[in-house]
């Protein structure tokens, strides 16, 4: 019984190595993001609630990748007004490239120049 499941865990292994999740941050702004199909890749932003802003018009190609659950803040400490971070998770969905794009400005006023920008070029391969 023991030498079954120790051969299903070697054979698994490569496959569980295969679907990492890749985790960029805003740093990686511009640069190209290779990702295989059902892998997930995080983003974590900068972000502080407490200014008025939020990341918004987030555009990509969803016939190449697809957003999972909702975005998760994090704050860095406990203080009145602290920055924190802004998590987003999405997942390759078929072979192709899109380019993902993010926004970081007023939640209130979609019309203001936003804040900073975000950028990736993704590409995504089948197993």
């Amino acid at each position: 019984m023991n030498k079954n499941i120790a051969f299903l865990f070697i054979l698994l292994i490569p496959t569980l190595m295969g679907c990492k999740e890749l985790v960029v941050t805003y740093a990686d702004s511009g640069t190209t993001v290779h990702l295989a199909v059902d892998q997930i890749l995080k983003i974590e932003l900068p972000a502080n609630a407490s200014t008025g802003n939020d990341w918004r018009k987030i555009s990509y190609n969803d016939s190449v990748l697809i957003k999972i659950g909702k975005p998760n803040y994090v704050l860095s400490d406990d203080r009145d007004g602290a920055a924190g971070k802004m998590y987003y998770r999405f997942k390759g969905l078929a072979p192709g490239t899109c380019k993902l794009t993010m926004e970081y400005g007023s939640k209130y006023d979609s019309s203001k120049e936003p804040v900073k920008t975000f950028e990736l070029e993704i590409i995504v391969a089948g197993r």
